[in-house]
């Protein structure tokens, strides 16, 4: 299938599981389906390219084929995120035992062991009777106490007071504050390691260490590949999986990718950051400054 059309289902999945994907593609293709199987992992080398954004846009239903690699990768990762943003239903298929997204674990999915009639059946009916939306979000399990926000907002105000010695190029300032932050980022996540507000700030620790340590080459244009991007990359997803509306941990991921010169898809999710953010009645001008340079990087 061109990507471009009108489909019925796109289908995610990590290159490791291509098998059970080429057979369920084939399937539901004799059964009348549309079907688009996304081969970005394998054949791209950005991770939500503009043609990979069109093909889920032009999508009725995303197929989700879950496991222990599509937990992994970070193109099946964004592709489920970028699906929800665009009001698109997902329908989760568990290739193993992998525990799905939290939030979409209040779904009924299907258990694949084998592409059998009676599967290939059951993912028919679900994508044929899939609503025109997003699918409604399991509740977000996560009564943080006084303490956690606590701990949280010291931590925040001292990313920001980071941010603005760096703006100012008082490197020595901010570095003495990133050893101090990253010490408290450090013992919070040693006492909550699954609070989303820590793990989401230990994210954005991470994105300014990075910014520390290559701030001549960011303000160049040339900011070089670097583990803290990956690791920080993780963190964003790992919060999105929980909450995929958190405008913070959205904003978080595009300013990644936009170090990792993904721009189409920095740019995604910087404006769903905006967009949830709006919603909640959110001013975020952050969001926007982040926005501005995406969009000056992407100019010819």
């Amino acid at each position: 299938m061109e990507s471009g059309e009108n489909v019925d289902a796109f289908i995610s999945h990590s290159s490791a599981n291509r098998s059970v994907a080429s057979k369920l593609e084939k399937s539901l293709e004799a059964a009348g389906l549309q079907v688009w199987l996304d081969d970005s992992e394998i054949t791209l080398g950005v991770l939500l390219g503009k043609e990979l954004q069109d093909s889920i846009r032009a999508s009725r239903v995303l197929i989700l084929l879950w496991s222990s690699h599509a937990a992994s990768s970070r193109w099946v990762r964004s592709e489920w995120l970028t699906a929800f943003h665009l009001n698109r239903y997902i329908v989760p298929c568990a290739l193993d035992d992998t525990f799905l997204p939290q939030c979409l674990q209040g779904d009924t999915f299907l258990r694949i062991r084998q592409v059998t009639e009676p599967i290939v059946d059951s993912l028919l009916r679900a994508v044929r009777e899939a609503p025109g939306s997003s699918n409604p979000l399991a509740p977000v399990m996560r009564p943080e106490s006084s303490e956690v926000n606590a701990a949280g907002y010291q931590i925040a105000a001292g990313q920001k007071a980071l941010l603005e010695q760096l703006g100012e190029r008082e490197f020595t300032k901010a570095e003495q504050l990133q050893v101090l932050v990253s010490d408290a980022v450090e013992k919070t996540l040693k006492v909550w390691p699954y609070q989303p507000l820590i793990v989401n700030l230990a994210g954005y620790n991470l994105k300014n260490a990075y910014m520390l340590k290559h701030w001549d080459a960011i303000q160049a244009g040339r900011a070089p590949d670097d583990p803290l991007l990956a690791q920080a990359e993780e963190k964003f997803f790992d919060t999105l999986a929980i909450d995929p509306t958190d405008p913070s941990a959205l904003n978080g991921l595009g300013s990644i990718l936009m170090f990792r010169r993904d721009l189409d898809a920095a740019e995604f999710f910087v404006l769903a950051a905006l967009a949830q953010a709006e919603r909640l009645n959110i001013d975020y001008p952050e969001a926007r400054a982040d926005l501005d340079l995406i969009h000056q990087f992407k100019s010819p």
